[in-house]
């Protein structure tokens, strides 16, 4: 090693040393020297064709694998293109961090300046930058700190002049702390918390996204299983409990009618690592009123923001779990029972889970029913797969129909609701789960937003079908404008043929109106489901959602 380098090669170098193994970007002349370092030290870098979809790809890669990862975008409107990425990465809590190019300091002239800190900080993301070349490399520390032992997204930004300085090697490299310990809530609350279980007959667990970063899984079905709970998950959690027989799915919004029913009926709630948002209860309607709400979470900021709660408790999910756990064991026999576990409680959730329960079937000639669909694809489509969706009015149906085996195998962007994060987010999934096959749920609006980065998915040879729910609109403006008798003409487009794009992309493609135009999917993935497959479908435009028509009457 050379004895003197640029900042830009020595970071880089501390970077790949801290972990990080991947880097997504688009690149400027702000940040094409610490991009190239990063390959230099061994960094791969995915180049995306919008920065926007670069910090998706590693939003979602980072929240699948839990490493630390990296974002390289250009100062100014480099920054500005990726800064919804972004903002979905800041509000999910990914531990995430950009490198953003910046303008040599002080030069504010530049047309590429902007400040941004103050942008990156009126997102909710945390604002880090490399001030000088003596302090460069412990700003650097300080921004992986605060994205790994935080879990914050973290933008740091790296002033052209202070990448381009020389800097001395030490012999003593930089190391990150160690990892925070696991935070035990405190032993009076949790002697309180067992008190309430023991007083419920109907209790329900529900994981959120603080249990699948807490990987609380294992310890909240042995929980659930000792007290005879029902299981469910938000919209975050997706994906936990999958395998459970006792696992009612999510709970919200995107609910089975079971789910809704059983949810509705307990007289004790746990929610670990989850909101409680008014998605999840579905504006209070599945809390009953005289349910007792238990709130653990990490972020005592969270604790009865959105829903009120008897026991709101600062702790980790899974620790709080185990504590859980060790108390119901020492007052041994007070409570080893069956609960709501029974022979009649499982065939009611078999009977009324969203593949089974029934609805009247919107397909006609010309457009086929998205659920009808979604359940075809779920059983045509490999089951060893990762999942991800776009938002928009279609999103539901992706979570309700398309399972996924665990939790860090979907991604569902809806943490900003921003339409057009969906392809992006399911590359970064396709990265993280190399040789599994990536499943994208998308609208057509959003899946114009972001299709540049079909290329992307080619280039990197990712096994992917991409279902998307064409209805030739914002359907979510369409459905709630019209009930207010508005025109809708204005969010309403001409029909899209995206099977022929992805043609000329070089894909496989089929247009699906009825379940019988499905039976190339069949042969592609009777033939190994390799490279990538899109279903443009002709969804029913006049159906609504009942999730969308019930949160937006």
């Amino acid at each position: 090693m050379k004895p003197h380098q640029t900042v830009a090669a020595v970071i880089a170098q501390d970077l790949a040393g801290y972990g990080a193994r991947r880097c997504f970007g688009l690149l400027g002349t702000a940040n094409f020297k610490i991009s190239h370092a990063l390959v230099e030290a061994g960094v791969e870098l995915i180049s995306a064709r919008h920065e926007g979809n670069a910090a998706s790809m590693a939003d979602a890669y980072a929240k699948s694998t839990g490493e630390l990862t990296l974002c390289s975008v250009h100062s100014g409107p480099g920054l500005t293109n990726a800064i919804t990425g972004i903002c979905e990465a800041a509000k999910s809590r990914t531990p995430l961090l950009v490198l953003a190019g910046d303008v040599p300091t002080g030069n504010v002239r530049s047309n590429f300046h902007i400040e941004q800190a103050e942008l990156v900080r009126s997102i909710g993301a945390v604002s880090e930058r490399i001030h000088t070349a003596s302090s460069a490399r412990e700003d650097t520390l300080r921004a992986v700190t605060r994205a790994t032992r935080d879990r914050q997204t973290v933008v740091l930004s790296l002033p052209l002049d202070v990448q381009d300085a020389p800097l001395a090697l030490s012999n003593s490299p930089l190391q990150l702390p160690p990892p925070a310990s696991r935070m035990h809530p405190d032993p009076a609350a949790v002697q309180q918390l067992v008190d309430a279980i023991l007083q419920s007959k109907r209790p329900l667990v529900l994981g959120g996204r603080g249990a699948v970063v807490s990987d609380a899984e294992p310890a909240l079905a042995a929980l659930a299983d000792r007290i005879g709970a029902s299981l469910a998950t938000s919209v975050c959690g997706h994906g936990l409990f999958a395998n459970n027989p006792w696992s009612l799915g999510i709970s919200g919004g995107f609910s089975s009618p079971i789910a809704d029913e059983l949810i509705a009926e307990s007289d004790l709630i746990l929610a670990f690592g989850a909101s409680l948002t008014a998605w999840t209860t579905k504006k209070g309607k599945l809390i009953a009123p005289d349910a007792t709400i238990i709130q653990i979470d990490i972020e005592t900021a969270k604790l009865g923001y959105h829903t009120p709660v008897q026991h709101a408790v600062q702790g980790d999910a899974k620790a709080a779990a185990e504590d859980l756990l060790t108390e119901l064991q020492r007052r041994a026999g007070s409570r080893e029972q069956p609960g709501r576990r029974s022979e009649d409680i499982r065939e009611r959730m078999r009977a009324g889970d969203n593949h089974n329960s029934a609805y009247q079937d919107a397909s006609n000639a010309d457009f086929i029913d998205p659920r009808t669909l979604s359940k075809a694809v779920d059983e045509i489509l490999p089951h060893d797969r990762v999942v991800a969706s776009d938002s928009g009015h279609f999103c539901g149906w992706v979570p309700r129909y398309l399972r996924v085996p665990n939790a860090r195998a979907s991604c569902l962007s809806h943490s900003f609701q921003s339409v057009g994060l969906g392809l992006a987010s399911a590359i970064g999934l396709a990265v993280a789960n190399p040789g599994k096959l990536a499943v994208l749920g998308a609208g057509d609006g959003g899946f114009m937003m972001s299709i540049a980065d079909l290329e992307t998915a080619l280039r990197l040879k990712l096994r992917m079908c991409i279902l998307i729910y064409n209805d030739s609109s914002y359907a979510a403006e369409v459905h709630f404008f019209r009930r207010q008798g508005y025109s809708i003409d204005i969010v309403q487009f001409p029909e899209t043929d995206f099977a022929a794009i992805a043609r000329g992309y070089g894909a496989s493609a089929a247009t699906v109106r009825t379940l019988a135009d499905l039976e190339p999917l069949r042969e592609w993935v009777n033939n190994g489901a390799q490279g990538l497959f899109v279903i443009d479908a002709r969804i029913n435009p006049d159906l609504e959602a009942d999730w969308h028509a019930e949160h937006f009457p």
